[in-house]
């Protein structure tokens, strides 16, 4: 469940996924959680504009941080901090070499109470004290350690890395390194990294000058929209529009309307009155599949789509499309900063499989399996502009509470006439010739005589340890490295490895497998 807001933030609307993401950025205290909301725009609030990074630092952070003893941090100790808390590769090598100390210093308090090290690869443990030391360093402290890593990113052989920081360390602009950004940024979006994509083109406009700032304002547009920050997106494809860059103009103004109607400004492309109500939320989604860039986003964009459009006629049909784009897709991760493979779907496109998700899995009966979804991608994903306000009518069918139909409805726009009557007769309970979404997807991907005797997760109990079977479960209902690795209160490094365990263990070689092969029962 969500982190419902404090007191002091109710008073302007604030999306669940930004609660959510602020606390656990203040460590969960909740006098922290309620100060940091309250310096945060409505935009920000409304999770239609970025964050900070890092977050503002209130009064309630940096007791909590000096309560942590790191209060007593030497300047080399926070120098050392504050490259660990702005590099963007996790490579020890790289920290040491810019930083200059030896490898015992990280090991030895006080920075060893603040960095985690496994296998040549470290993390912040509390991102609190990144935000402390960053804010107490002066603009020339920054700008050297960006030089020092850009340096040894660039002997390291992590050119895209050292352009990134060698950008962050020049002060005045440097157009050389625009056109490097804009093809990073563009290259970024094509994996499914929107978040990083932002960051960079949004650096590349600060450089370019021209036709290249003309394109990172397209491509930092994009990223935005994909990322699901609506309101950060239609800035840029204003200044995109406004450059007279041949080509430029057209894709920003086209990307404009997109936001305009995810925002519910515009109603999308007109549907006849007498169309089912899931064939008109298919058209509503229509316009967000033509922005998508990633062949991820893509094809799970086009099977929600089509799921949409067979619900109300077809049901059985619908299931069985967004089920193998269920099992096959990789969940949006917040882990990556600086993403080095495969990323997954961008948070917008894996907003709208969520919501739809949920709303077969209500349409077929399984309410309670249907709240478990949304919570969780309400949590952290833009679900609010899924869809014309599906998300906040799919809540208000499930959600016992309210409350979170309540904070969708007061994040986004209202629900649309469609998403209302999609969900005015959500069914009763599933008939046995109706499957469920990942029985559909266990037909679909491996045929329906290929199935084991018995409960899967009872068999694997006696292969698994508690913690691998913990891990196995987690994924299996699709949360990402980060979410598991939050769940079981461990680091990100260790769930990969007892991942890699499971998949050794029960004979999967993929996520998607995994998750087919533990949702199969026996007939």
């Amino acid at each position: 469940m969500p982190p419902r807001t404090s007191s002091v933030a109710r008073a302007r609307p604030v999306a669940p996924q930004v609660v959510r993401r602020v606390s656990a950025l203040v460590g969960g205290d909740r006098e922290a959680l309620a100060q940091t909301l309250g310096q945060l725009t409505p935009h920000q609030l409304a999770g239609s504009a970025v964050l900070p990074d890092p977050l503002p630092v209130t009064p309630a952070v940096r007791e909590a941080v000096r309560d942590g003893s790191s209060g007593t941090l030497d300047d080399e100790a926070r120098r050392v901090l504050l490259a660990a808390g702005v590099l963007v590769v996790d490579r020890v090598d790289v920290l040491l070499g810019a930083t200059g100390v030896p490898v015992e210093r990280l090991l030895a308090p006080p920075v060893a109470q603040h960095l985690e090290l496994v296998d040549g690869r470290f993390r912040v443990v509390d991102p609190r004290v990144r935000a402390v030391v960053h804010e107490d360093a002066d603009l020339a402290g920054r700008t050297t350690v960006h030089a020092a890593l850009a340096a040894e990113l660039d002997r390291a052989g992590e050119a895209d890395a050292a352009r990134w920081h060698a950008a962050l360390a020049t002060l005045a602009g440097d157009p050389g390194l625009a056109d490097g950004l804009v093809g990073l940024a563009e290259r970024r979006l094509e994996e499914g990294s929107a978040v990083a994509a932002h960051a960079v083109a949004r650096e590349a406009a600060s450089h370019g000058t021209g036709d290249v700032r003309a394109r990172a304002f397209l491509v930092a547009g994009r990223a935005a929209l994909l990322a699901g920050y609506l309101h950060t997106a239609a800035g840029w494809f204003d200044r995109a529009t406004s450059t007279g860059a041949t080509g430029v103009q057209g894709a920003a103004a086209r990307a404009g309307e997109v936001v305009r109607a995810l925002s519910g400004v515009e109603a999308g492309a007109p549907t006849p009155d007498d169309a089912p109500p899931g064939r008109r939320l298919a058209r509503l989604v229509v316009p967000v599949v033509r922005t998508a860039v990633s062949s991820a986003d893509r094809a799970a964009l086009v099977a929600v789509v089509d799921a949409l459009a067979r619900l109300d006629l077809r049901p059985r049909d619908a299931d069985a499309v967004l089920a193998r784009a269920v099992v096959t897709a990789v969940p949006h991760s917040e882990q990556a900063v600086w993403p080095t493979g495969r990323a997954g779907l961008t948070p917008l496109a894996e907003a709208h499989l969520r919501v739809v998700q949920a709303l077969v899995l209500l349409r077929g009966g399984d309410a309670a399996q249907a709240a478990r979804v949304l919570d969780d991608a309400a949590g952290r994903l833009p679900v609010t502009h899924v869809a014309g306000g599906l998300a906040a009518e799919v809540a208000r069918c499930v959600d016992g509470s309210g409350s979170l139909a309540a904070s969708l409805r007061a994040a986004g726009p209202g629900p649309a006439a469609p998403a209302r009557a999609v969900c005015r007769d959500h069914g009763g309970a599933r008939s046995p010739e109706t499957p469920s979404l990942m029985v559909s997807a266990v037909r679909r991907c491996r045929g329906p005589d290929d199935r084991p005797g018995g409960d899967v997760w009872a068999r694997w109990a006696g292969v698994l340890t508690a913690r691998e079977l913990d891990v196995a479960r987690l994924v299996a209902d699709g949360l990402a490295n980060k979410q598991v690795a939050d769940r079981l209160c461990v680091s990100v490094r260790t769930v990969e490895v007892h991942l890699g365990r499971v998949f050794r263990k029960v004979g999967v070689s993929s996520r998607g497998e995994l998750t087919v092969v533990a949702h199969r029962r026996a007939s």
